[in-house]
């Protein structure tokens, strides 16, 4: 797909990094060069590699290399940490890791306690170009359904699944948003959600390069020179959570900034709340489009309603070639406005979690995957997403498995015992509270600080609430539902 595209569009710009501009026939050329030093380094199809890096060059150059080897990209989120990367490369059998130089202690580190051989390469120590005919090690005949990424998911239980997409997959998923939001080569996207989330990855950079469009690939998210990034690269399409558009929205730039180019601006990963679209047109002159997908099934749907302003918490209909059905309790479809289940039908989504059979048996039936989240339809088939059976905490679009937060928590030697949970934001989402007994002296910040450098920056708690006791039902487990929002003081 990516070389078809490329020769489509060779002298079009594909990417803007800072002050280097990439046209599509240098990035194959680059491509193929990394791929060629993967191959000499033993890189074979059906080996995972893990991509450790920020949003960048270096990220896209290398998810296409290890894929046109037939190798299994494992992206991770570069705020990992020791624990949690050791985690992910032991759960895909990683034998290789790209990284950069200042992560280099950390992945050295948790290679000294990886269980299997695992190369590590620098993106800095790289070569940037290679002989004319290193294109001949990519793999002319890889099965379109064997997988081309490993990525995880975590259910009600707080286990962590493998969720591995095919090349069939992807390559749907991203026709499919091409068409269904009329993306083209004139298109220039702003890819400053995190390419290691399924957001950022599908709908920003493989979107884009899917379109022949130029991407302009951003490492962090801050207000000031994302705005003047759309205003001077006349950005045209903003995909992003809705906590980026909603700090935008209420800061004050001290300017009239136009933001005309803009064509699309779409929130996904968490619900974007109408207060905060209605500020953002008023500051900006354009909706927020909400989409909906997940990791199981690529992008399900999104809001392109001409009476935007109607259907503000909608995430509107299927892309295309997706069927999404709403049951009730009863198993029955729901009827107009009644909430149910929400389950889909599509060619990007999984069949099955690798190496897990009692979730399949629970969340894929007759050829649906059932999503855990609870919706309803409209008269007029706007889908509307009402809550979820998960309790996982949703904070800026990542998702935050509780139980891993409180495992950590208790290793504190003041600490008896905790519960997190996750607290509504102003942007949509929810932030990371902990509810703690302690058996001794201990402070706020004693807790922060013991959690720091353990997990991401994005898990620790912002909020620490102490108590003398956590309510419990009668077979001793903590009464969860205690903590919901509606019961809580904000």
């Amino acid at each position: 797909m990516l070389v078809t595209v490329a020769r489509q569009n060779s002298t079009r710009v594909a990417i803007v990094e800072g002050e280097t501009t990439i046209t599509y026939a240098e990035l194959e050329k680059q491509i193929f060069a990394l791929s060629a030093q993967l191959y000499h380094r033993g890189v074979r199809q059906g080996d995972r590699v893990a991509v450790f890096l920020p949003n960048g060059l270096d990220f896209i150059t290398s998810y296409f290399a290890i894929v046109g080897l037939g190798a299994i990209v494992v992206p991770l989120n570069d705020q990992y940490q020791q624990t949690e990367l050791l985690h992910f490369l032991s759960e895909s059998r990683v034998s290789m890791v790209v990284a950069t130089q200042p992560s280099a202690a950390v992945c050295r580190q948790v290679l000294l306690s990886y269980d299997s051989p695992c190369l590590l390469l620098f993106v800095e120590d790289r070569e940037k170009t290679t002989k004319s005919g290193s294109g001949d090690v990519f793999i002319a005949g890889i099965d379109p359904d064997t997988p081309v990424m490993y990525q995880f998911s975590s259910g009600s239980t707080g286990r962590p699944k493998r969720i591995a997409r095919t090349h069939r997959n992807l390559v749907f998923e991203l026709n499919s948003l091409v068409r269904t939001l009329g993306l083209t080569h004139e298109d220039r996207f702003l890819g400053v959600t995190p390419f290691a989330h399924v957001n950022g990855l599908m709908r920003s950079m493989m979107a884009s390069l899917r379109a022949g469009a130029t991407l302009y690939p951003v490492p962090k998210f801050e207000r000031q020179t994302i705005a003047e990034m759309i205003q001077e690269q006349r950005i045209s399409v903003f995909i992003g959570v809705p906590f980026m558009f909603g700090v935008m929205a209420k800061t004050n730039y001290g300017r009239r900034l136009d933001f005309s180019s803009l064509r699309l601006c779409i929130s996904a990963s968490a619900p974007m709340p109408p207060k905060l679209n209605r500020q953002f047109y008023e500051k900006f002159g354009i909706y927020v489009r909400q989409l909906y997908g997940s990791t199981e099934t690529g992008t399900i749907s999104v809001n392109l309603s001409t009476e935007i302003e109607r259907s503000l918490d909608s995430v509107g209909k299927p892309i295309a070639e997706v069927e999404v059905q709403v049951y009730g309790e009863n198993g029955q479809q729901a009827q107009v406005d009644e909430v149910g289940e929400i389950a889909v039908k599509s060619p990007a989504a999984i069949r099955s979690y690798e190496g897990s059979e009692e979730p399949a048996r629970e969340s894929f039936r007759d050829g649906y995957f059932f999503t855990g989240d609870l919706g309803r339809r409209d008269q007029d088939g706007l889908l509307y997403l009402v809550g979820r059976k998960k309790f996982l905490i949703n904070k800026g679009g990542y998702k935050i498995n509780p139980l891993e937060i409180e495992a950590l928590l208790e290793t504190h030697p003041k600490v008896e015992e905790a519960v997190v949970v996750g607290l509504p934001t102003s942007f949509g989402d929810e932030k990371v509270k902990a509810v703690v007994v302690l058996s001794g002296p201990c402070t706020e910040k004693d807790i922060i600080e013991h959690c720091r450098g353990r997990v991401a920056d994005f898990k620790i708690p912002s909020l620490i609430e102490f108590r003398e006791a956590l309510p419990k039902t009668a077979t001793g487990k903590i009464r969860r539902s205690f903590f919901a929002p509606s019961t809580q003081s904000q």
